[in-house]
């Protein structure tokens, strides 16, 4: 195979890597009318069969590599929204 073929295949992948970084929007939470939670990237919402309580599961932001588990009082509403972050 020449050289120029083996480029030509291989400039695809390297240039999927360009430009990439960690997305600037984050999410935060309200319950109750007060935040609970700021700057997760994601959240999941699980349902507990056992107790009926409703569970938040994010990836930490204070603690990169864990997750943090959030439960949601079952009289309270819960609000989870995007917020563009400032840094970068």
């Amino acid at each position: 195979m020449r050289p120029r073929h083996l480029i030509t295949l291989c400039l695809p992948a390297f240039l999927a890597a360009c430009g990439g970084g960690k997305p600037a929007t984050t999410v935060s939470v309200s319950c109750g009318g007060a935040v609970a939670l700021a700057g997760a990237t994601s959240v999941d919402v699980l349902g507990d069969q056992v107790n009926g309580k409703t569970t938040l599961s994010f990836p930490d932001p204070a603690n990169p590599g864990q997750t943090g588990t959030l439960v949601v009082p079952s009289h309270d509403k819960c609000t989870i929204s995007p917020a563009t972050s400032s840094g970068g």
